[in-house]
């Protein structure tokens, strides 16, 4: 898996920035002490400054990752890291465990909890991540079963999602057809009540005497 760069986009006489699938990577915040050796040469020690770092990992690539400091504001190649990665930007700020969008291993049933962290280890931490993996970096022993069961389950996951939403649905209609019944109901207990008072009106109408 690479990392999604930017690329430009014409659409019209419009032009776009488009990025990759950046839902599959791993992205950490971290401070880092960077050694800053103007102020030590005038101080005549060290002097450390903490500067925020972006640390981006590739699922299932034991041997590729970016590390670099944050790029704090937008350039040709893309928005500022904080924009682009805005959730885990937040949870670094707010010095908050930075957790994966997605459901993670420790919580899905076909790993144990060996597997899971053995794919910890490969920054490999949710069922969206490992079914995500590249067919070039399943290396490891039994990582291609694995991956096809996270892609079965997701799709399973999805079609639950689509039964919630038809018996929503269903639900709904039975609602309205009820509710459709009641006001026919009701219009039909009004229609008898007015023939009824038509009724009863001519019924007490007073008869004529001949020769009035």
């Amino acid at each position: 898996m690479d990392f999604a760069q930017a690329r430009v986009v014409e659409q019209g006489n419009q032009l776009h920035v488009v990025h990759g699938d950046d839902a599959k990577l791993y992205v950490e915040f971290t401070l880092e002490a960077v050694h800053q050796p103007a102020l030590s040469e005038q101080e005549g020690r060290p002097i450390y400054k903490d500067v925020p770092h972006i640390r981006i990992h590739f699922p299932g690539d034991r041997t590729k990752q970016i590390f670099r400091p944050v790029k704090m504001e937008a350039d040709y190649a893309g928005p500022a890291d904080p924009v682009r990665f805005s959730r885990q930007w937040t949870a670094f700020m707010a010095q908050q465990e930075q957790v994966q969008t997605g459901t993670p291993l420790l919580e899905w049933g076909p790993l144990t909890k060996s597997q899971a962290m053995e794919l910890k280890g490969l920054h490999i931490h949710t069922v969206e991540q490992l079914a995500g993996i590249a067919d070039s970096n399943l290396t490891w022993l039994g990582a291609r079963e694995l991956r096809d069961k996270a892609v079965a389950w997701l799709k399973q996951a999805d079609g639950g999602k689509e039964a919630v939403r038809l018996q929503g649905e269903l639900e709904k209609r039975d609602l309205d057809i009820a509710n459709l019944r009641e006001q026919m109901r009701e219009m039909a207990e009004r229609m008898d009540a007015t023939t009824q008072a038509d009724g009863g009106k001519k019924a007490a109408a007073p008869k004529k005497i001949a020769g009035e």
